[in-house]
C-alpha cells in the first residue's frame, strides 16, 4: 500500500488519522442495519480539501479528453460541474473514481498526495469517494437489497441472515433520501421504472462506508420535480454534516439552486469557475454555448397551426381519458407532450402506442420509438453507430431485400447532420460515443424511417443544452413534415415546444393544455389532480402468476414424468425403482449444475462433458493405482478450470472457443491415460454411492445434497457477486469488484461439480470411458434452460436445474415404459425445452414496462 503514495510517511495518514476523519458525516448502520445519522458537523474552513486535482490531463489515442484541469472540493461543499456532451466531465470524474488513470497532473485526498498512475477504484473507495454514474450501474437481476450489498459488502461478514441487514439498510436509505418512495427492497431492480432505479442508485451511494464525497452524474435526469426536490433537500442536510458532493447536470437551474461553486468545462478544459452567487443560468448557458427559453417559445409560435382537417393518427378513449369526459384525437403535424409526476402513466401510453394498441389506444400507420433509457431499450452495444441508425430504415422492407451500405450511409448522414452528429464516427462502436451523442444516434434512427408517428420517451435525458437546441429544431422539422410527435419529458420547460400537453395523474389523463395554456405552473398544478378512479395504469398486466408459473414449470415437468411412470408401472416410484432410475441421472445433474454456474456468467462451457469423462478415466486408473497422484491430478484439473476462466477474462476470447479447445485437451489426455474403455472403481468410491439412509438410496440423497450445495452458493454473498457479473460486468467493475478474480472462482466452482460428476460415473459404471461424459455437454445446456436459467447470464435456479436435468434424464425411461422407441428421446426432450422457452416468453410479455 505504501508504494501507492508519494512517500512512505504519507501512508499512515490514510490508514490512521485520516481514516477516522473519513467517517465524519457518513450514515452508518448498526448490527440490525438501521441507519443512524452522525452528529451534525459544520464544515471546517481550515481542514484540507476533500479532493484536489491539479493539472489533470488524459488522452485516448489522438483525442485529448482532459487538458490541464484543476478541481478542488472542500468539506461540506457542493460543486456544480457543467459542460456540453464531450466536454470531458465524465472522463475527469472517472479519473477521480479510479476508473481511468490520469496521464499527467496531481491528485490528493484529504491532503494526502496519491500517485495518479497507481490510483484505482479500491483506493478511491477507501478514500470515501463514490459516484452515481449517468448510465445506471445497477444489476437488474438482483434485488434492491442485493444491490446495496454490492456497494458496501462489509456488513455481510459470515452472518447466516446477512440479507436482513441489507433489507433494513436499503429501506432506511431510501426513506431518508426519498420519503414515500414506494419501492420494495426485495423487488428485482429490472422490474422498477427507470426513475425508481435512479432513486435506488442514489440512495445506496449515500450509505457506503466512510463516504466523504459523492459524485452525482445527472442524478435527476429520470426524476420528477418532487423527487428532485427531495434529493436536493437531502444534499443540503448531508453537507451540513460535512459530506461533499459534485453535482453534474444539464438542468442548470438545479445546479444554481444546489451548488456552492460551479466549474464549467468545454473541450476538455475548465473555462469558468466561481461561486453560484455570481452566476445565473444565462451565464452558464453562455459559457457552455446554448439556447434560451424565449427561443423555445418562438419556435412553437413560428410553427403553423395544425389544421382541424389534418389526418387523425391516434384516438384515445375509454378509462384513459375518463377524467376529461371526451375522447382525444392526435393529428398529423402535431407535437403532443405527455406530462405529470414520474410514473403516472406517460411511459405506459408510449409503449401502448408503439405496440398493437387496444380498445382505449388506437393508432393508424407505423410508429418509431426513441427511449431515454438508451442502455436498456435503445442502443445495440455491439453494433457500429451506422448500424444503430440504419436499423430505422429496415421496417417494412422485404425479408430478403438488399441493403445497400451506400444508401444507408447517405440516409444516416442526412439525419446525423441535422442533429450535428459527426458522420466520421459512423464506423465507430456506438459505445465509443458520449451519452448525449448516443442519444442523437437514436433520434437519427427515428428520422431515417418513414413512420407516421414518432414516440419520444424523455429523449434529452443527460443531454447538454446545445444538443437540446438541435433536438428541438428537429422536432419542429418532423412536425412540419406531417408526422405526429408524441413526447414525454421529465423537464416541464420542454413542453413549451409542444402544441398540446396531456397531463397524467395516477394512470389517467386529467387535463389537456393547448397554446398559451401551456405553462410550467399549469402543468405542475394539473399533475396533482386526483382522477378519483382506479389508480392502476391502464393496460398494466399483473406479471406475478406468469412468473410463478415459469418458476414452477421444471418441477411440474418432473412431477408429470414421475406420474406417468407410476401410472404405467407403480414400482418405479418405490425406493428400489428410484435407485435404478436416478443412479444414471446423478452424473447429468452434477454436470448441469457445473454448466449452470458458467451460464450464470453469460457464457457456455462446451468442454464440461469431456472434463467429466477425463475425471472418470483418472478416477478409474490413477486413483486405483496411485491414489496420491490421482488426487493431485484432480486438484490440478480444478485449477486448470480456473485458468480457463482467467484466459477468457484476460484475453477476451469467447468462452465457447476456449472451452471447445479445452474439450480437445481433456479428450487427448484421457486417451493417453486409457486408450480403450476399462479400469475399475476404487472400493471407497463405490461405497460412497451405494449406501442407504434408512430406506432412501444414496443417489437420491446425493442429488438433494448437490442441489442444496449449489443453492447455498447462489444465496451466499459470493453467489450475489457472481450473478452481478453475469448481468452487468461493467457496473461491477466500476464498483471495485475484480472481474478476473470472480471469473476464476466461477470456473473453479464449475470444475468442482464436474469432478463430482466424473466420480459418479466411475462409481455407477464401475469402469471408465473418456467418451462417457460427451453426451452431457449439450444436454446440460438444455437442463439449465429447462431449470429456468437465463442464457444471457445473471439468473440461475439450482433446484430448477436439478429438476430439469432429472426430467430430461428420465424421458428415455418413460418412453421405454410406454413402449415407444428410444429414437424419439431427443425429439421429446426438444419439445419440452421449446415449451419452457415459450412459457418464459409469455411471462416476459406480461411483465409491465
Amino acid at each position: 500500500m505504501t508504494a501507492v503514495f508519494r512517500t512512505a510517511q504519507d501512508a499512515p495518514a490514510v490508514a490512521g488519522a485520516s481514516a477516522h476523519r473519513l467517517l465524519d458525516g457518513s450514515m452508518t448502520g448498526d448490527a440490525t442495519g438501521q441507519m443512524t445519522p452522525p452528529a451534525a458537523t459544520a464544515p471546517q474552513q481550515d481542514s484540507p480539501p476533500v479532493v484536489r486535482l491539479a493539472g489533470i490531463g488524459k488522452s485516448f489515442g489522438p483525442t485529448r479528453a482532459n487538458h490541464q484541469v484543476d478541481l478542488v472540493v472542500a468539506r461540506g461543499q457542493v460543486l456544480g460541474l457543467v459542460g456540453g456532451n464531450g466536454a470531458g466531465k465524465s472522463t475527469l470524474m472517472r479519473i477521480l473514481c479510479g476508473v481511468h488513470r490520469a496521464d499527467e497532473g496531481t491528485l490528493a485526498i484529504d491532503g494526502v498526495d496519491i500517485d495518479p498512475a497507481l490510483f484505482d477504484t479500491a483506493l478511491a473507495q477507501a478514500g470515501g469517494v463514490r459516484m452515481v454514474h449517468q448510465e445506471l450501474s445497477l444489476c437488474d437481476n438482483l434485488s434492491v437489497a442485493e444491490n446495496f450489498f454490492l456497494e458496501s459488502p462489509e456488513a455481510a461478514g459470515t452472518r447466516p441472515f446477512w440479507r436482513r441487514v441489507y433489507r433494513a439498510q436499503a429501506k432506511a436509505a431510501l426513506d431518508a433520501v426519498f420519503p414515500d418512495h414506494g419501492i420494495s427492497v426485495d423487488a428485482p431492480v429490472g422490474h422498477l421504472q427507470i426513475g425508481q432505479r435512479q432513486m435506488v442508485e442514489i440512495a445506496r451511494a449515500v450509505v457506503a462506508p466512510r463516504v466523504r464525497l459523492i459524485i452525482l452524474d445527472e442524478p435527476t435526469s429520470s426524476l420528477g420535480p418532487e423527487r428532485s426536490r427531495q434529493l436536493r433537500a437531502f444534499i443540503r442536510t448531508q453537507t451540513a454534516r460535512g459530506i461533499s458532493f459534485i453535482f453534474i447536470s444539464h438542468k442548470l437551474q438545479e445546479v444554481v439552486d444546489i451548488a456552492d461553486h460551479v466549474l464549467v468545462m468545454r473541450n476538455g478544459r475548465s473555462v469558468w469557475h466561481g461561486a453560484c452567487a455570481d452566476a445565473t443560468v444565462a451565464d452558464l448557458v453562455q459559457a457552455m454555448g446554448g439556447p434560451t427559453e424565449s427561443a423555445m417559445r418562438g419556435r412553437r409560435a413560428g410553427r403553423a397551426a395544425v389544421a382541424a382537417g389534418a389526418p387523425a393518427i391516434v384516438r384515445l378513449s375509454g378509462a384513459l381519458v375518463a377524467p376529461l369526459g371526451h375522447d382525444l384525437v392526435l393529428r398529423a403535424g402535431e407535437v403532443v407532450g405527455l406530462a405529470g409526476l414520474e410514473g403516472s402513466g406517460q411511459r405506459d401510453l408510449l409503449h401502448r402506442l408503439h405496440g398493437r394498441g387496444d380498445n382505449d389506444v388506437r393508432r393508424t400507420g407505423t410508429a418509431s420509438f426513441v427511449s431515454g433509457d438508451r442502455q436498456k431499450e435503445g442502443v445495440f452495444p455491439l453494433w457500429s453507430v451506422l448500424s444503430n441508425i440504419a436499423l430505422g430504415r429496415l421496417e417494412g422492407r422485404r425479408p430478403l431485400g438488399i441493403v445497400s451500405d451506400r444508401a444507408e450511409r447517405a440516409a444516416a448522414r442526412a439525419a446525423a447532420e441535422r442533429l450535428k452528429l459527426d458522420p466520421d464516427r459512423f464506423d465507430s462502436p456506438i459505445l465509443d460515443l458520449s451519452g448525449g451523442n448516443q442519444q442523437k444516434a437514436l433520434v437519427a434512427r427515428a428520422l431515417v424511417g418513414n413512420a407516421g408517428t414518432v414516440l419520444f420517451d424523455d429523449p434529452t435525458r443527460g443531454v447538454d443544452v446545445a444538443a437540446k437546441e438541435d433536438f428541438y429544431t428537429v422536432i419542429a422539422e418532423v412536425a412540419r413534415a406531417g408526422r405526429l410527435v408524441v413526447w414525454h419529458s421529465t423537464e416541464d420547460v420542454e413542453f413549451l415546444e409542444c402544441d398540446r400537453v396531456l397531463v397524467f395523474s395516477e394512470g389517467r389523463i386529467v387535463r389537456e393544455l393547448a397554446g398559451a395554456e401551456i405553462t410550467e405552473p399549469a402543468i405542475v398544478d394539473a399533475s396533482f389532480t386526483r382522477p378519483g378512479i382506479d389508480a392502476r395504469p391502464a393496460g398494466a398486466a399483473a406479471s406475478g402468476p406468469a412468473e410463478r408459473l415459469v418458476e414452477l414449470a421444471p418441477f411440474a415437468s418432473l412431477a408429470f414424468v414421475f406420474a406417468m411412470m407410476a401410472w404405467v408401472n407403480p414400482l418405479t416410484v418405490s425406493m428400489f425403482g428410484l435407485e435404478l432410475l436416478l443412479g444414471p441421472a446423478i452424473a447429468l445433474v452434477l454436470v448441469a449444475l457445473a454448466q449452470m454456474f458458467v451460464v450464470g456468467g453469460s457464457e457456455i462451457d462446451l468442454g464440461v462433458g469431456a472434463f467429466a469423462g477425463l475425471v472418470n478415466v483418472v478416477s478409474a486408473t490413477l486413483l486405483v493405482d496411485s491414489p496420491l497422484l490421482g488426487v493431485a491430478t484432480l486438484a490440478f484439473g480444478v485449477l486448470a478450470y480456473g485458468l480457463i476462466g482467467a484466459t477468457i477474462q484476460l484475453r477476451r476470447i469467447p468462452a465457447i472457443v476456449v472451452t471447445l479447445g479445452a474439450a480437445f485437451i481433456w479428450i487427448g489426455i484421457g486417451y493417453t491415460l486409457q486408450p480403450t474403455p476399462g479400469g475399475s472403481s476404487p472400493p471407497w468410491l463405490t461405497a460412497a454411492f451405494s449406501w442407504y439412509l434408512g430406506e432412501v438410496p444414496a443417489t437420491l440423497v446425493l442429488i438433494a445434497v448437490a442441489g442444496l450445495a449449489a443453492l447455498a452458493i447462489d444465496r451466499s454473498p459470493l453467489g450475489v457477486v457472481l450473478r452481478g457479473f453475469g448481468n452487468n460486468a461493467p457496473a461491477m467493475t466500476l464498483g471495485g469488484w475484480s472481474p478476473l478474480r470472480y471469473a476464476v472462482i466461477r470456473y473453479m466452482i464449475a470444475g468442482l461439480f464436474a469432478v463430482a460428476a466424473g466420480l459418479s460415473l466411475t462409481a455407477i459404471n464401475t469402469a471408465s470411458d473418456i467418451n462417457a461424459g460427451a453426451p452431457f455437454t449439450l444436454i446440460s445446456v438444455a437442463s439449465v434452460v429447462m431449470g429456468g436459467c437465463a442464457l444471457l447470464g445473471g439468473l440461475i435456479s439450482p433446484l430448477g436445474v436439478v429438476a430439469g436435468a432429472l426430467t430430461l434424464a428420465l424421458v428415455g425411461a418413460l418412453l421405454g415404459a410406454l413402449g415407444v422407441s428410444s429414437d424419439y428421446n431427443a425429439a421429446v426432450q426438444g419439445c419440452l425445452l421449446l415449451a419452457m422457452l415459450m412459457l418464459r416468453a409469455l411471462a416476459d410479455r406480461r411483465r409491465p414496462s
